[in-house]
């Protein structure tokens, strides 16, 4: 069998598009697969996606296929759409292109500090797969996508060589992040520090007359291209409250009773919604928080997620006040002015957690403990004192 390793070219997308489908169906929220224009403008943007695929060269068939997402501005890169067509499974195709493109835009042609991927959570073989190929685990999605049930989801990041010594650690962290701090050390073999954690302050008492009602407060704007727009015209010279890799706003919250601003992307298959940006600190939001939240459940959002540089002690603070919870950590994700600096995602989930079906491999389950942990904590401490 000749088995070789190539770029993909637009003269593949039917094949590719059988492909996907075959093995993915209509039900995964994977557009690169399943979606001709989205495709077409991949295979068009080299600068924009590496898109490699395995050929049976005696067949001329496709045996498998990865994508590589990058950002050069950011220097990351983002592993996607990796499958294997059914009649080769089992001879390593998956892994072995993810060895040859992470190697090739990582180490090779250094256009990325690093790489990240996600892996389900319904058997332990991509999850596997990544770690093989020397990804790191990172953290979890917990209950993020809506296929059938509610699916948690993992972080995994691979990275160039001297990134991680390129750290600039936070000089102060939230107690509560230890645990997940902690198991990232682990991971990515660094030596753990415990100076540096401090409580959060106490919470600040609601002004006097702040509106109690959950009606009103927040609109919901759907119109991705007026966003966009919108969006590139306010933050056109602003690289720090954008940075959210591979996320385009395609929602608009905005508060009908003052300038407050924030972009989101949403996904209103699965009902996963992402918090990218606001044209003010949303700690400056205070108590109507909580409302914006109870509007976003109405509007069909059951999991939310944020994305926090680890030294904003504040916001983390702000978003754990309100029941959001650090489910992984990105080391070394930015460059800026030669350091890199961590990041923390910060997640809520609007359903109750239920990890039941979840299969996960060993490396996982520091993090999977410390978010379940925190979860009971936060939300039945009152049943937990009784216990």
């Amino acid at each position: 069998m000749d088995l070789i390793i190539e770029q993909a070219t637009l003269s593949d997308i039917d094949e590719l598009l059988a492909l996907y489908l075959s093995i993915y169906g209509d039900d995964y929220p994977l557009e690169l697969g399943t979606k001709r224009p989205v495709m077409t403008k991949a295979l068009s943007s080299p600068n924009e996606f590496l898109w490699m695929i395995m050929r049976d060269m005696e067949k001329g068939v496709i045996a498998g296929s990865t994508i590589i997402e990058l950002d050069l501005d950011f220097r990351i890169g983002k592993v996607t759409g990796v499958t294997t067509n059914k009649q080769y499974r089992g001879q390593s195709i998956a892994s072995k292109l993810i060895a040859y493109s992470a190697k090739k835009v990582v180490h090779e042609e250094k256009l990325v500090n690093s790489l990240y991927a996600t892996s389900r959570t319904i058997s332990k073989a991509s999850q596997r797969m990544f770690l093989k190929n020397n990804f790191k685990p990172l953290g979890i999605f917990p209950n993020a996508r809506k296929i059938k049930n509610y699916e948690t989801l993992t972080l995994l990041g691979y990275f160039g060589e001297e990134v991680i010594e390129k750290r600039k650690p936070a000089r102060k962290m939230p107690s509560f992040i230890k645990p997940i701090a902690d198991a990232v050390c682990d991971a990515i073999s660094v030596e753990k520090v415990s100076e540096i954690f401090e409580q959060c302050p106490l919470s600040t008492k609601k002004k006097s007359g702040e509106d109690d009602s959950l009606e009103g407060g927040f609109e919901f704007i759907s119109a991705p291209h007026f966003i966009n727009k919108r969006f590139d015209i306010l933050f056109q010279d602003d690289d720090e409250s954008v940075f959210y890799p591979f996320h385009k706003p395609n929602l608009l919250i905005a508060s009908v009773t003052d300038e407050l601003e924030i972009y989101a992307s949403f996904n209103d298959k699965d009902h996963y919604c992402v918090l990218i940006t606001a044209n003010q600190s949303i700690s400056e939001l205070g108590n109507r928080f909580k409302k914006l939240l109870f509007q976003m459940k109405d509007q069909g959002i059951y999991y939310v997620e944020t994305l926090v540089r680890m030294d904003y002690f504040n916001v983390i603070c702000f978003l754990a006040e309100n029941k959001f919870l650090p489910a992984a950590v990105y080391p070394a994700m930015r460059e800026e002015d030669g350091y890199m600096y961590d990041y923390v995602l910060m997640t809520r989930t609007m359903v109750p957690l239920d990890f039941s079906e979840m299969e996960i491999d060993e490396s996982f389950k520091p993090y999977v403990t410390q978010y379940a942990k925190q979860w009971i904590h936060m939300n039945l401490a009152a049943v937990e004192e009784q216990l």
